[in-house]
């Protein structure tokens, strides 16, 4: 292996006790929010100039779904106000006794997501059961039928 990666994770290695992670600053600015982690402060590593910012793996963090690990800070609804008044019909719908089904999906990052929890807050004062099942990339070719699934156990048990 070459390039900028291996040689600091090589490194860092010898910061890891037994059983543990230890990670850099570039993995831990994409892991952040999915793991809890203790900040290890900057490490001097052979090799390099400078020390290194380093983080121990603790555990997962608490969020219920990537999406609530990576964006705890919900950003602003743009240019799904029509969704939104969709889901918010079908709810009514639902509320009334008139069983619906709404079916969420398309490309990832286009905002299903975001457009969810833009519902769930608008629904926040009212009793309702809430079912999220997400996409798993470990399944790409049977995801369809990998979330159905999900669904189906949930009303089996």
């Amino acid at each position: 292996m070459v390039g900028d990666t291996p040689n600091p994770a090589a490194r860092l290695q010898a910061f890891a006790e037994p059983s543990t992670v230890v990670i850099a600053d570039s993995t831990q600015r994409l892991v952040a929010g999915l793991f809890e982690m203790i900040d290890l402060g900057f490490q001097q590593l052979k090799g390099f100039a400078a020390p290194v910012p380093a983080w121990r793996i603790t555990g997962e963090a608490d969020a219920e779904g990537r999406f609530d690990a990576l964006h705890a800070i919900a950003t602003p609804l743009v240019g799904r106000s029509e969704e939104l008044e969709l889901l918010l019909q079908r709810w009514e719908q639902a509320r009334t006794g008139k069983g619906q089904a709404v079916m969420l999906s398309g490309e990832p990052g286009i905002g299903k997501s975001r457009l969810t929890a833009a519902l769930e807050e608008r629904l926040s004062t009212e009793p309702h059961a809430r079912l999220r099942y997400f996409c798993s990339p470990y399944h790409v070719k049977y995801r369809r039928l990998y979330q159905y699934g999900n669904v189906l156990d949930h009303f089996r048990s």
